[in-house]
């Protein structure tokens, strides 16, 4: 039961107290048996992705659900009776009733009962409206799915979701300036050539970040798609550039690599211990040309002179990194993108000023949302006519196994 309940635990802080997935997870199984941390990150996982599904198979067997932590832990048992055909109902539904016991136990017998009946009905059908269907069973909210199929059409929407129920590969960016990419294929099996970043590498093995390639700088954790953005912007060797809101770094780092370690890149995030991170990854991957600072991307105050590439890599609601960000769906709300619009506005229009003539913006989200990506440039663009829109593109999570992500370059006249 221990593996179990430090599983709950860990989904208690997740759900209920909303913690990051992933820093929660790594500081809880501190605690965990080397044995059972495979099976508690897939237990916590796995509840995350099919948390709305699993809900699904077990409301209609009670009549109210007034505790958060008992209905949290009822998705977490039935995601195993349903997900994990190797473990035994008996010993899921065992350890439950224990993990009740210790929340509240007037609820116990709840808990056995309504998962007997469970174990019994086996998988419910999902039924409805197609769209309803969809969410339901991707588990993802309704009104997202609904903005999904009217911004991209019941296809891609629909791709969207199942894409973000897969466990996508672990991503690397080879760090050009002290390996080339075939060398690092050469001298490690476990590295894989990437689907669509040329310095993209996938990795086989577990704990990339724990390796001497990592440690050493040969390599950066970084998805795909997030690759793209620096090859967008085209960085030359010597250039001035500005990434208004770069920690923790990675895309930065990659500019540099472009740029051979030659120039100036000045980067910056508002919180100083972020700023930090930027330091700590340069340093890390032995870049020199950049420069962090704590840095108001909506002021850019002290940022003095113009620049010939700047960055705009906005906050936003991360619709396109559901897959491995599980925690993003479980709390998302509409409301959501209602300040992170005006945000992304007020940066945007803060940094074009920053640009020097002929010089390059480019505008990029972690998100798959029109309102935050093609509409954002569209109403840039027609308030500011010294910039031309050179190229924008979309990335769906399902095209390379990859993050999603928008783009979109824009260069002053």
């Amino acid at each position: 039961m221990k593996a179990r309940m430090i599983s709950f635990n860990i989904l208690k802080e997740i759900c209920i107290q909303k913690g990051y997935s992933n820093l929660v997870l790594q500081k809880k199984l501190e605690f965990a048996q080397e044995k059972d941390k495979g099976f508690i990150t897939q237990i916590v996982y796995g509840t995350l992705q099919n948390y709305r599904y699993c809900r699904y198979q077990w409301t209609d067997f009670v009549k109210k659900m007034d505790h958060e932590e008992i209905a949290l832990l009822l998705d977490m048992s039935v995601y195993q009776m349903i997900f994990m055909d190797k473990v035994p109902s008996y010993a899921i539904i065992n350890d439950a009733v224990d993990i009740a016991k210790k929340i509240n136990g007037r609820y116990a017998n709840l808990v056995n009962a309504v998962l007997h009946k469970v174990d019994k009905q086996k998988v419910k059908e999902v039924i409805g409206k197609k769209e309803e269907v969809l969410a339901i069973k991707t588990s993802h909210p309704t009104w997202l799915v609904n903005m999904w199929i009217k911004q991209y059409g019941y296809d891609i929407a629909e791709k969207i979701c199942f894409s973000n129920l897969e466990i996508k590969p672990v991503t690397a960016r080879v760090n050009t300036l002290k390996i080339s990419k075939q060398e690092l294929l050469e001298k490690e099996p476990l590295f894989q050539a990437g689907n669509v970043s040329e310095d993209a590498l996938i990795y086989h093995g577990s704990h990339l970040a724990a390796t001497s390639y990592f440690k050493e700088g040969f390599v950066s954790i970084q998805d795909e798609a997030s690759q793209m953005v620096a090859y967008l912007l085209d960085p030359k060797p010597g250039m001035r550039v500005l990434d208004t809101c770069s920690a923790p770094g990675t895309k930065a780092t990659h500019i540099a690599q472009l740029m051979q370690d030659e120039g100036e890149i000045l980067c910056g995030d508002i919180h100083e211990h972020r700023v930090h991170l930027i330091e700590e990854g340069a340093k890390r991957l032995g870049i020199t040309c950049m420069k962090a600072v704590v840095m108001d991307a909506t002021t850019l105050e002290n940022i003095e002179g113009t620049f010939d590439r700047v960055l705009c890599d906005v906050p936003c609601s991360g619709y396109g990194v559901l897959a491995n960000k599980s925690d993003i769906k479980y709390h998302m709300e509409s409301s959501d993108m209602d300040t992170l619009i005006p945000l992304q506005q007020k940066i945007l229009n803060c940094a074009c000023e920053k640009v020097k003539q002929d010089g390059v913006l480019v505008y990029s989200t972690c998100t798959l949302n029109k309102k935050e990506n093609e509409k954002q440039i569209e109403a840039f663009l027609s308030t500011h006519e010294d910039f031309i829109l050179e190229e924008q593109k979309t990335i769906f999570p399902f095209e390379y196994q990859s993050d999603g992500f928008f783009m979109a370059k824009l260069r002053r006249k």
